[in-house]
């Protein structure tokens, strides 16, 4: 769901769904926060979080006009929807596929970037303390063990490919013109696929999701000190997003934490 000028979520949203839906219910801590940015009439983040059903979701709307906010609405909806009983990877990129039809459906008539929309998520597998970590786009997922963030996730962007096939150094203008010109996004009728890998988070570890709102303001280590500085992810997700705005972010600044229970 979209969020308003603020908003939050935590640990007890969304319904049961089953013994393998509860995993992420019986096992994890979780909290989200979002915000309008400054230079936006309405916030095109949403967000679908739900521990009971193994789930949580963010998605950031592409392009000018607020079609882009329900693009990134109906894709966390569609989302969940086609994985009400958490399985594994065969299902999570149906899920991926039947977003990127209904998106495609629904907008590309209108114009390549009026309907279109990131995705990042986590998905509780069956039987096991693993995560599924979905992307597709620009917003990311990092880890933060002992003390150490790490991107788990790689950005779908031009300045991203640049830089990996060795075309421009990672401070340079090239790069800094094209960090939000995306390669692949849901919505895109020349089609769009995930990247899926697997995650086992330990005690102590903290997993968030965010949209480039949040890490495009701060630094790695800024993450790091605010995840490190409360054990409670709903506070953690909320000090993100302020952060980012504090920071001089304009954009719309969305933040999922997930933390193993104790």
């Amino acid at each position: 769901m979209s969020g308003g000028p603020g908003s939050s979520r935590t640990t007890d949203v969304g319904a049961p769904a089953g013994a393998i839906a509860s995993a992420m219910a019986a096992r994890w801590l979780v909290g989200a926060h979002s915000e309008r940015g400054a230079r936006r009439g309405t916030n095109m983040d949403a967000l679908f979080v739900a521990p009971h059903s193994g789930l949580v979701v963010l998605a950031d709307g592409m392009g000018s006009t607020s079609r882009g906010g329900e693009a990134a609405a109906m894709a966390v909806a569609v989302f969940a929807e086609h994985l009400a009983a958490v399985r594994d990877e065969e299902q999570v990129n149906a899920a991926v596929a039947a977003v990127q039809e209904r998106l495609v459906a629904e907008f590309a008539p209108a114009g390549l970037l009026t309907g279109a929309s990131t995705l990042c998520a986590l998905v509780a597998v069956a039987d096991s303390d693993e995560l599924i970590v979905v992307n597709v786009g620009d917003s990311r997922a990092h880890l933060l063990r002992e003390g150490v963030l790490q991107v788990l996730t790689t950005d779908h962007t031009v300045a991203a490919h640049l830089v990996a096939v060795g075309a421009a150094e990672p401070d340079s203008p090239l790069v800094r013109r094209t960090t939000n010109h995306l390669r692949r996004y849901l919505g895109n009728p020349a089609g769009a696929s995930a990247d899926l890998t697997r995650l086992r988070p330990v005690p102590g570890d903290a997993v968030l999701l965010s949209t480039d709102g949040v890490h495009g303001a701060l630094s790695n280590a800024q993450m790091a000190d605010i995840l490190a500085g409360s054990p409670d992810p709903e506070l953690s997700a909320r000090r993100l997003v302020v952060a980012a705005a504090a920071a001089g972010g304009t954009d719309d600044a969305s933040a999922v934490v997930v933390r193993p229970r104790p």
